[in-house]
């Protein structure tokens, strides 16, 4: 239930990451199908990334040995996911304007806090590990989802220069 829960924040992180890269300046552009890709695009980065941490989590076969970390992780990232999914439910339902002052409000100051909400994660899971592979493990996680990001950004921005 653990490792299902952070790979579901991770997947959503992924798929807004590149829904945040893809963004334009107004709301009264359809870029719907823009942002569909985007998301995607997102959504295959981060399990690209995540790759290496399922390979160590994998290899190691003492799986029981990772609930206490991913549960430490859950603990640090589930209210903020819920936060984050109630001003993403604010920002669907709202009109355009109201939409905006959501994202000024809540997504915006979400979007900046959200590295150090992802190193906090990764520091409480290091700290409820018990041996060094899985503080390996939960490094590269941390390492591969603020990785996201930067690289959908770039990803746009060399697409919007093409």
């Amino acid at each position: 239930m653990v490792v299902a829960g952070l790979v579901l924040l991770a997947a959503a992180d992924g798929a807004l990451s590149g829904f945040r890269s893809a963004q334009g300046r107004t709301g009264l552009i359809d870029h719907r199908r823009a942002d569909t890709i985007a998301q995607l695009r997102g959504l295959a980065l981060v399990a690209v990334l995540l790759l290496p941490t399922v390979v160590v989590v994998l290899a190691d076969r003492r799986w029981s040995s990772w609930a206490e970390p991913g549960t430490a992780m859950l603990l640090v990232y589930a209210p903020y996911a819920a936060l984050v999914l109630l001003a993403l439910l604010a920002y669907l339902t709202l009109t355009w304007r109201l939409r905006y002052l959501a994202t000024a409000l809540i997504l915006g100051p979400f979007t900046f806090a959200r590295p150090v909400v992802a190193l906090a994660g990764g520091a409480a899971g290091v700290h409820a590990a018990d041996r060094g592979v899985e503080v390996l493990g939960v490094a590269l996680a941390v390492a591969g989802v603020l990785a996201v990001g930067p690289l959908c950004d770039r990803w746009e921005e060399r697409a919007a220069v093409s």
